[in-house]
């Protein structure tokens, strides 16, 4: 009985002596991996680039005397166009998605237009901007790489600004306000978007037709349409420009009036009052009566 007692007080010794083992040697393997991470962060700047941080990206960004960074978004035109970072010029955001770095033409001319300069990397998170620091890398781009893993979820976190989307203007209209039925007009439509992007445009002629979408058209672009209006009377034109996230404009309007044409009997009324007045003239006047 004292044997069994004595073999289980063992084995249960032993098996706490080789928990204890485990433990320190999980714990050491553990330090070993964070101080490994920790090296391999403070050596990035030597693989070609340097992470930096959203607050760091933000020092960098309002403050010319450090030099001149430009942000670079490299995500897709939706995102970019709906909201961006917000920093003043000459270190305002661009845009070069890098969904189209898989053509070696666009790497190229991005490269030539930023050889020499300094760079900040930005997308939502920070994948798609490790993504593209890679691809400039490889193509031995010539200048400063920084990428910011925290995106622009990071940005708006820390609570810096950003740029939203905004609407087109309001599309001017031009044409003859005045016409005959049956006669085709025409008439020029342009509208600005802040953005710089494609325009599309809803224009209603208010006469019934069917309504005619366009677009897209190119910002500022003067468009030409036509119409032939069929009924005597008067039309309003209404023209919304809306972008590509469909964010619409105010409403423009031009009023075509089609007056009734004047035919023989338009005359008549007019000729019967002449002759009464002649009449009256002729009774009123002395020596003609």
């Amino acid at each position: 009985m004292n044997k069994n007692l004595k073999m289980e007080s063992l084995t249960t010794l032993l098996i706490l002596v080789l928990l204890i083992n485990s433990l320190n040697l999980f714990a050491s393997s553990e330090i070993i991996e964070i101080e490994n991470y920790k090296d391999t962060s403070s050596s990035l700047s030597n693989m070609g680039y340097t992470n930096i941080t959203v607050q760091e990206a933000w020092l960098l960004l309002t403050n010319t005397s450090n030099g001149i960074q430009v942000p670079i978004d490299v995500r897709t035109d939706p995102e970019w166009m709906f909201e961006r970072i917000d920093t003043p010029s000459p270190e305002n955001p661009r845009h070069h998605c890098v969904c189209e770095w898989d053509n070696e033409t666009i790497v190229q001319e991005f490269m030539d237009l930023y050889t020499g300069e300094e760079i900040i990397l930005y997308c939502v998170q920070g994948f798609r901007s490790f993504n593209a620091v890679n691809i400039l890398i490889d193509h031995g781009f010539v200048g400063t790489i920084y990428n910011m893993p925290g995106g622009i979820n990071g940005w708006i976190n820390a609570g810096y600004p950003t740029k939203k989307n905004q609407a087109p203007e309001k599309p001017t209209i031009t044409g003859k306000h005045r016409g005959k039925t049956g006669e085709e007009y025409y008439y020029f439509i342009s509208a600005i978007d802040p953005e710089g992007g494609d325009v599309f445009y809803y224009i209603n002629w208010s006469d019934g037709s069917e309504t005619l979408y366009m677009g897209p058209c190119s910002s500022g672009e003067e468009v030409q349409v036509s119409h032939v209006w069929l009924k005597e009377k008067t039309f309003t034109i209404q023209v919304i420009a809306y972008d590509e996230l469909q964010a619409k404009s105010d409403m423009a309007t031009f009023e075509v009036s089609m007056p009734k044409a004047r035919t023989l009997f338009y005359h008549v009324p007019i000729f019967l009052e002449m002759m009464w007045e002649f009449f009256l003239t002729i009774l009123n006047t002395p020596g003609l009566n």
